[in-house]
């Protein structure tokens, strides 16, 4: 049998509480038909739904009072605010329509409190005012109203905003074994498709996705703008305590030029891993594996100084560091790397070479020991910085050619009429 559905008519609370009795639903505990009945709301319903609306006790006792002050005198108040005040004393969850309809209540009725026999001491107290107000749960009930009608219209702004922008939903991510998949909606208005594009869209959610993800390997590996660069070990240091083993070096060097690159060499700028030392780190060798320090537990720590990145590993006690830290020692590895996002370049020709400088580093995913300097891979994001780069550099070049291609026929034109005049002035002295 299908799970219910809410019918035209049908209120929120009516329907949750016939969709949690179904027998469809009877195989799952309370908890849970209360879930899978609410995802039978429509998306406003449920934002709503996370409101709380039960009535506060202060309410329940203003309710009851009044309850008992017309049962005694017989006044104030109709059969609609009887029932509103055995709901709030009974402190029923209220809907957001009943919520709405008190707050109108409070504001028309207000005035109301002006009368005699509104407060204790005065002639006729409680007035039929009175004892109408407290059915609705009092001051305190006004108050509480408020307080809702705030919260709803934040929601209900909320909701307007995500509608205002369906074109930009994300309707699922999906994770295989290679990349991550998001599907967009489709832009129902040429204004807004113009505002943000999907591809602007899934750059900001990259964060997102690496701290959430279950499997942050799976991501690195597929990223497009991921960039790896190996240098040579400098300043290694090897420490052994019993079978604490640590290594320390750089994995970056400021300012040195690194080798060719696939059409460009490259610089790294002091100042590019600003910001970078808090990011998720690990210590692997040759950038795969399972990781043999690590920043979030403190095992791998890193640093910049004039000279670069610097790294300090407390190695896992396992048959893999061993095995590193004795090839560090003979020199048999020689080489680190790093793996990264660049966020900001700058490119130049120096010498007939296209030279590339790392201004900013926007992610840093891994330290690494490596065997081959054939890691280096410029990466996608690289490659098309550099191609930007050059078709500007063409344009200016096509300008600058284009330009003196003026000049030259100004400066043409110009000795051409000087000889023009000199000519004529020889035919005037002539005759």
């Amino acid at each position: 049998m299908p799970i219910p559905t809410q019918n035209i008519n049908e209120g929120n609370e009516e329907f949750i509480e016939r969709c949690m009795s179904d027998d469809t639903m009877q195989e799952y505990d309370e908890e849970q038909r209360l879930a899978i009945c609410s995802l039978q709301l429509g998306d406003e319903d449920r934002a709503l739904e996370d409101i709380d609306t039960k009535p506060t006790q202060e309410m329940a006792n203003e309710a009851e009072q009044a309850l008992e002050w017309r049962a005694e005198f017989g006044r104030g108040g109709t059969e609609v605010g009887v029932a509103r005040a055995r709901d709030i004393k009974n402190r029923v969850n209220l809907s957001i329509e009943t919520i709405k309809r008190m707050y109108s209540y409070f504001s028309r009725h207000e005035v109301d409190k002006e009368a005699e026999g509104f407060r204790s001491g005065e002639d006729g107290y409680p007035s039929a005012g009175r004892i109408a107000w407290g059915l609705w749960g009092g001051d305190v009930g006004f108050a509480w109203t408020k307080r809702k009608i705030d919260e709803i219209a934040k929601e209900e702004k909320n909701l307007e905003d995500m509608e205002n922008k369906d074109y930009r939903h994300i309707q699922k991510i999906e994770e295989t074994e290679e990349s991550y998949i998001i599907h967009f909606a489709k832009a129902h208005n040429a204004e807004m498709n113009a505002e943000e594009t999907p591809e602007e869209i899934a750059d900001e959610l990259v964060d997102e996705l690496i701290e959430d993800s279950p499997n942050v390997e799976t991501y690195q590996r597929s990223n497009p703008n991921k960039e790896v660069r190996t240098f040579n070990v400098q300043d290694l240091e090897l420490r052994m305590d019993g079978d604490k083993m640590q290594v320390g070096g750089y994995g970056a060097v400021f300012n040195s030029q690194s080798n060719d690159l696939g059409g460009f060499v490259e610089y790294i700028a002091p100042g590019a891993f600003e910001g970078r030392l808090e990011d998720d780190v690990r210590f692997l060798v040759n950038h795969e594996g399972l990781p043999l320090a690590r920043t979030t537990n403190g095992t791998l720590r890193l640093s910049v100084d004039d000279k670069g990145l610097r790294y300090e590993a407390d190695l896992a006690n396992t048959s893999v560091s061993r095995d590193l830290v004795e090839l560090l020692k003979d020199g048999t590895v020689s080489q680190s790397s790093f793996a990264f996002v660049v966020e900001d370049d700058s490119w130049e020709s120096r010498d007939g070479l296209n030279v590339r400088t790392i201004n900013k580093v926007s992610r840093l995913f891994d330290i690494s020991s490596v065997t081959f300097p054939a890691y280096d891979s410029a990466g996608s994001y690289a490659l098309r910085s550099m191609e930007q780069w050059q078709e500007e550099e063409k344009k200016k070049l096509d300008a600058s050619l284009e330009e003196e291609k003026t000049e030259g026929i100004k400066e043409q034109d110009l000795k051409q009429r000087s000889l023009n005049e000199m000519r004529l002035q020889i035919l005037k002295n002539k005759y």
